[in-house]
């Protein structure tokens, strides 16, 4: 089971709400925990077209059944294997300022492992599978886009909320400032990446911008 995973467990078990009352039936994470990983790995090693629902259940040990019952079509299944990476990203951001962390030291920190996760292999890898489906696929896209890109910018508006309300920043536009800040911590790093430019990124390098990048973002967002 993956640290998120056992994270939620035990978050949810600490305040009484098991999977199984919160849902009205019992949900098994590891076994989607294990569902995901197999998709992601199918996904990496074979054409998007060429893989089946079948092949993915056989993959990954369950029946189509179980399968079903979680994710409708196999679009459905890789948007969900490709937000593994990026939804706890901003998900801890809103728990940290929810818990009172400064908002700068928020923002840090969601940049720098945003952009780790952005150029990490498998993550570039499953980005290109989805671009090459796209002549045959345009919903799958889409589908991307409503669920991790659309969400995830959603989640980091709430974060800017937060901070507005508690006197932090004067943010009337959170959707908008939320957008900027991706936009700007992606930086020339997106590029490098989809042009094969760079394997990697030196930590210290990525820090200074990172900081630098909330710094004028924050300047942006001050109150008068």
């Amino acid at each position: 089971m993956s640290r998120d995973l056992e994270q939620k467990n035990s978050e949810l078990e600490a305040s009484g709400q098991t999977p199984s009352a919160r849902m009205g039936r019992p949900v098994d994470l590891a076994k989607e925990a294990k569902i995901l990983e197999a998709a992601k790995n199918a996904f990496l090693e074979n054409p998007y077209d060429r893989i089946s629902m079948d092949a993915l259940a056989a993959r990954a040990g369950v029946s189509k059944v179980t399968l079903y019952a979680k994710y409708k079509s196999k679009d459905q299944l890789f948007v969900a294997a490709m937000s593994v990476g990026c939804s706890p990203i901003y998900e801890n951001a809103k728990l940290e300022v929810e818990a009172g962390k400064p908002l700068a030291e928020t923002l840090e920190r969601l940049g720098i492992d945003f952009i780790k996760m952005m150029l990490h292999p498998e993550i570039a890898a499953l980005h290109g599978v989805m671009m090459q489906a796209l002549a045959t696929q345009p919903e799958l896209p889409r589908a991307f886009y409503e669920r991790v890109v659309h969400n995830s910018t959603n989640i980091l508006a709430d974060v800017l909320t937060i901070a507005d309300k508690r006197g932090e920043i004067a943010c009337d536009q959170p959707y908008l400032a939320a957008v900027q800040y991706i936009a700007m911590v992606q930086g020339e790093f997106r590029y490098k990446q989809e042009l094969g430019v760079t394997r990697g990124v030196d930590e210290d390098e990525l820090t200074l911008f990172v900081k630098s990048c909330v710094r004028v973002f924050l300047r942006g967002w001050r109150k008068d």
